[in-house]
Formats: C-alpha cells, sequence, structure tokens
C-alpha cells in the first residue's frame, strides 16, 4: 500500500522534496497547506493532492502515515507539536528551531511517544559519505577546516529572529556533515563581520538553488537586513580534533561550500558532488576524485521506514540533529559574547 504523505509548508524547498517523492515506489503526496494558500493549492495540482488553508484541519480531515514539515526556521513549534499529537512520523527541515528550548520541547515530545523522524540532512545520504567514512575510521585526524560562501538572498532569511543567520540555516549542512565524518564538537569560539552595504541587485534567490521568497512577499524591506555577513568558526571536537569554519552570504560572485579534511597519510575535499582523495602513491602525490550519486536517498529511506517501522536506516533523526543546531547556537553566543562556549548536549 502507498505511504500517504501529508505537506505542512509549499514553498522551494517543500515542491523539491515533493518531485523527489515521485520517484520513491510506494510515497503517494495527498495533502498540501501552506499559510499561503496559493502555494498550497498550485503544489497538489502539481501531484494530485488536496489544499488546505490549515495544517490542523489536513491533520484532522485527512487519513496520513507522515508528514513533511517544511517551514521556515521561524515556523517551526506548532506544526511539529500538532503532528507529534497525531502520533504521526514526519521528516522535518533544518534548521530545528532557531531557539534551543523549543527543539528540546520538541525533542521531549517525540521521545515521550516513540515517533519517528528524520531531518533533511540530505548530504549524510550521499555514497561519497560511505567512503569518507570508511577511510577516516582509523585514521589520525589532524584538523578540519571548512566553507560556505553565497549570494546575499532576499526574504525571511534576511532577519536574524526569523532564519536564525546563515550559521544556523544554511552552513548548517556542513556543521552536520562535519559531526557525521568526524563526531561532536565540545566547544566553540566564533567570530562575525557585520556591515556590507545591501541592495536589490544583490539579492540572489538562485543562491539556495532552489529559490526565495523576495522581500516583498515577505513584507520586508531592505532596511530589515539584520543578519550577519560572514561568521568565523574555531572549534575542538570530542575526539581531540580542531577543527575551523567560515561562512559568508555577501560573496555575490560565487558559490562553494567545502569540507577539508586532512589526516596523516590522506587528505580528503569534499563538496555536494564529489570527493577528492589526495595521498602519496609511490613516493607521489596524486589525486583520486569519486563523482558522487547525487540522486535523494533521504526521501526513499524515510518513506521505507514509516512503511516498515524501522527507522534504524535514518541517519538524520531529530534527537541527533539537535547537536548540530546546538552548534550554531554555540557559534551565534560566541560571536555575541566574545567568549568560548561549550556545546550543549
Amino acid at each position: 500500500m502507498a505511504v500517504r504523505i501529508g505537506f505542512i509548508g509549499a514553498g522551494g524547498n517543500a515542491n523539491w522534496h515533493m518531485d523527489m517523492l515521485r520517484d520513491v515506489p510506494d510515497a503517494k503526496v495527498v495533502a498540501v497547506t501552506d499559510l499561503a494558500f496559493d502555494k498550497a493549492k498550485a503544489a497538489a495540482e502539481k501531484h494530485g493532492a488536496t489544499p488546505y488553508a490549515s495544517h490542523k484541519i489536513m491533520l484532522e480531515e485527512e487519513k496520513l502515515d507522515c508528514c513533511y514539515i517544511s517551514v521556515p526556521p521561524y515556523q517551526h513549534g506548532e506544526p511539529e507539536i500538532d503532528v507529534i499529537h497525531k502520533g504521526l512520523p514526519f521528516f522535518v527541515e533544518k534548521p530545528l528551531a532557531t531557539t534551543w528550548d523549543l527543539a528540546v520541547d520538541i525533542a521531549e515530545r517525540v521521545e515521550k511517544r516513540g515517533i519517528g523522524t528524520c531531518v533533511g540532512y540530505q548530504i549524510r545520504y550521499l555514497d561519497i559519505m560511505d567512503r569518507a567514512k570508511e577511510m577516516l575510521d582509523g585514521a589520525f585526524v589532524n584538523m578540519v577546516q571548512g566553507h560556505y560562501v553565497c549570494g546575499a538572498i532576499g526574504g525571511w532569511y534576511t532577519r536574524l529572529a526569523l532564519s536564525g543567520g546563515q550559521i544556523t540555516e544554511q552552513a548548517t549542512h556542513m556543521i552536520d556533515l562535519m559531526r557525521f565524518l568526524l563526531g561532536d564538537v565540545e566547544w566553540v569560539c566564533a567570530t562575525k563581520r557585520q556591515g556590507a552595504v545591501v541592495t536589490a541587485d544583490k539579492l540572489d534567490a538562485s543562491a539556495l538553488g532552489k529559490g526565495s521568497v523576495s522581500n516583498q512577499a515577505a513584507g520586508l524591506q531592505l532596511h530589515d537586513y539584520n543578519i550577519w555577513d560572514a561568521t568565523t568558526l574555531l572549534m575542538q571536537f570530542e575526539s581531540g580534533v580542531p577543527g575551523s569554519f567560515v561562512c559568508s552570504c555577501q560573496v555575490n560572485y560565487m558559490f562553494e561550500v567545502l569540507l577539508d579534511i586532512f589526516t596523516t597519510d590522506f587528505r580528503l575535499k569534499i563538496d555536494y558532488e564529489k570527493m577528492a582523495i589526495i595521498r602519496k602513491v609511490g613516493g607521489e602525490t596524486k589525486t583520486e576524485v569519486i563523482q558522487a550519486d547525487t540522486s535523494p536517498k533521504i526521501d526513499a529511506t524515510f518513506v521505507k521506514a514509516v512503511k516498515t517501522g524501522d527507522f534504524s536506516k535514518v541517519r538524520s533523526r531529530y534527537a541527533d540533529a539537535m547537536k548540530s543546531l546546538a552548534v550554531s547556537l554555540a557559534a551565534v553566543e560566541s560571536a555575541e559574547t566574545g567568549e568560548i562556549v561549550l556545546v550543549a548536549d
């Protein structure tokens, strides 16, 4: 039987997942809701689903097997609580929240009800990550460094209170990947930069690759722009590995995401599409480049987990994803206070 899926949120990211689910056997999007009802109607029409103006009505009227919660960071909370109340497994987009207390509240409800979850850290599911973990197993990692740079984005993203800023909303993908490959982070020390001149022509909705809400649609003006232009982190992993990470959303001429891991015997350079292995072979330094299979596996993994009731293959459950959120929030606190901040358990 088909797994009946309801979507809370019908923005660019939600539509991307709906498109991916078309290729997942047994997956059927049957209901879509969004605060902007025209978006819900458009997505529902495209996927043969029923549109709703309210997620509460959708949850009451539809017989669902699970939900996708794909909403802006500041809208997390009520959707998760209502879905948990219905006892439904759910897929939720990162970041889990913009505050730690809300994420803790949701996590406690998930654990109490025994709800199956999956968080949208899809990079974990790339085949090259399996190879990377195999190579790093037993290797002595000297250090890790990473960066996430792109152009300015409009809409709710521009307000720190709504998005959490780049370190929480976007760069969390690479922070999570660092954790996936190298383990948990003990502490962070961060700095920030702010003051770039932002003009309408620099707001690049294509930077995320999935589009973005316009300033006009979000009811925001350019003077509302208050996220940081850049953030730098020093971090100490519990394993003893030192790391550094930088991100900026004011690099208006490129989009680049990279993770660089240095061991005593080889170097791994990882981005969204490939992994380069650099090492000496016969006294000569050589580079092997492995292209990633970028077909989305996260949706298929989640649907299979819902169908079987076995979530052991899900690589990004809620409780684990909280540890990635904790790193971002610790970085924000550190950048604001100038202090080293221990990462919350």
